[in-house]
This record gives structure tokens, C-alpha cells and sequence, in this order.
């Protein structure tokens, strides 16, 4: 007879204890589902690639074991985390810390309705639009690389390729005289030198200047300055195949700068 009472303290402390642990259990995942759903968000503003957010997913998943493992032997209290033999059965302690956790539970779960509510109605429109104006764009893109075909071109600014700074004014220069004699060209659609020279100082693949520009070619080069004589390097790139089409190496004397500009045929 003695034994029914020991028998049942034991059963109200294992359900005690597993209470706890299905607490723990809700907490970390309702702090899960908050983090994915952020990281959701915030990864991509910040230019994260897409599988960013499964690798999230991936640790916290991996996380809940440690986790689990860690609320077995050890309890969150108001004073810390305890060792599990430290903190009495039933004790005031106990109760405090079980309403810790409920009340961890409930503040996530609130977190995540306010969240979910904020980015449904007023993320998720913005988001949206600028997905819709991404893609009108690639669209545009498209349709202008279609009607030209293989009739257009952006002229990168030429590289400098000396010591003397002031000699960017020169390779600016030879590259803007091209881009105008292009533009003469009939049935040619030549970007604009705004857009052009927007990539002055960049590492941008071809592939990645065609798509962004709308374009079949590219052409680019460098300059040389070497005693009172130049060489001019010119190339021009099928953008979409990454190949080159046409090299060119000019040396001229500085006699003429304007001259020089003139006299440089294009491809």
C-alpha cells in the first residue's frame, strides 16, 4: 500500500517533466518558424542567393537535436539555466519556470501573427510590384534583342592602360567618337553612353552586360601611351556566346588627339 503513493509522485514528476520538454519543444519551434520567415525576407534585400534560406532551414533543423538534448539535462528558470537534478519537483522555482516558457511560447507566437500580418499587407504588395516591373523589363529586354537580332551594340569605355591618370579623358574620348560613329549606322541599335559608361571601373561578365542591356555585342578595349606614340586595342564580343568576332591593334603618334579619334575607323 505504501508504494501507490510513491508510485504516483513518480508518475506526476515524469509528466511534469515531459510537459517541460514539450514546452521546450514548442518553443524552439515556433523560434524557428519566425527565423525561416524572416530570413525569407530580409536574405534576399540583401542580395543572398535563394538557397540561403534552405540552409537556414537545414541548421535550425540540425539544431533541434543539441536542443532537445540540452532541455533533458539542463531547465530554463527565471534565475538561468539549472541542471535538471538542481531544481526540486513542484517547487515555486518549477512553476516560474513553466510559466516562463508559456509565456516564451505566446510571445513568439504573437511575434510570428504580427509578422505574417505585416508582410501579407504591406511587404508583400511592394514585393510584388517590383517582381512585376523586374520582369516587364527582362521582357522589354527581350523584345528589343528579338526586333534587332543581331544588330546591336554597347561600347564599354576603353581601359587605360598607363600610369598617367589624365589619360582616362583620352579613353573615354576614343570610346564615346566610336559609340558616334555607330550610332550613324542605319538599322544598328546602339546604347546610350549613360548606360554604356555606367560599367567604367566594373568586372561584369559579357553574358551578364547582354542580358542587362538587351544587346548581341560588345565592344571594349584598352589604351597605351608609351614616349609620344599610343596603342589602341580594340575588340568586338558576341555578348551571348562569349566569343570574339574582331580584334584590332592601332598605334598612332601624339600629334592630333582629336585626330587620332577621327582617323580610328570602327569595326
Amino acid at each position: 500500500m505504501g508504494s501507490r503513493p510513491c508510485d504516483a509522485r513518480i508518475d506526476h514528476v515524469r509528466r511534469t517533466e515531459t510537459s517541460q520538454r514539450s514546452r521546450a519543444a514548442a518553443a524552439y519551434l515556433a523560434l524557428a518558424w519566425l527565423l525561416v520567415q524572416v530570413a525569407d525576407t530580409v536574405l534576399p534585400l540583401f542580395g543572398f542567393p535563394e538557397h540561403a534560406v534552405r540552409v537556414v532551414v537545414i541548421v535550425l533543423a540540425v539544431g533541434f537535436v543539441p536542443a532537445m538534448v540540452a532541455a533533458w539535462s539542463f531547465e530554463l528558470t527565471p534565475e538561468g539555466l539549472k541542471r535538471e537534478q538542481d531544481v526540486v519537483p513542484n517547487s515555486a522555482l518549477e512553476v516560474r519556470t513553466n510559466r516562463l516558457l508559456d509565456r516564451l511560447i505566446m510571445l513568439l507566437l504573437a511575434f510570428g501573427i504580427a509578422y505574417f500580418a505585416v508582410d501579407k499587407f504591406v511587404l508583400a504588395p511592394s514585393r510584388d510590384a517590383a517582381r512585376l516591373s523586374e520582369a516587364r523589363e527582362q521582357g522589354r529586354s527581350a523584345a528589343r534583342l528579338e526586333s534587332h537580332g543581331d544588330h546591336s551594340i554597347v561600347v564599354l569605355p576603353f581601359v587605360n592602360m598607363s600610369s598617367d591618370a589624365e589619360q582616362d579623358y583620352l579613353s573615354e574620348g576614343i570610346a564615346e567618337e566610336l559609340l558616334n560613329l555607330l550610332a550613324k549606322v542605319p538599322d544598328l541599335r546602339v546604347i546610350s553612353r549613360t548606360s554604356a559608361f555606367s560599367y567604367k571601373g566594373r568586372s561584369v561578365k559579357a553574358g551578364d552586360i547582354a542580358e542587362e542591356l538587351g544587346v548581341a555585342h560588345i565592344l571594349q578595349g584598352s589604351v597605351r601611351k608609351s614616349g609620344n606614340r599610343l596603342r589602341i586595342s580594340a575588340q568586338l564580343i558576341d555578348a551571348r556566346r562569349d566569343a570574339q568576332l574582331w580584334s584590332q591593334t592601332f598605334d598612332r603618334p601624339i600629334d592630333d588627339v582629336f585626330a587620332i579619334q577621327t582617323r580610328l575607323p570602327p569595326p
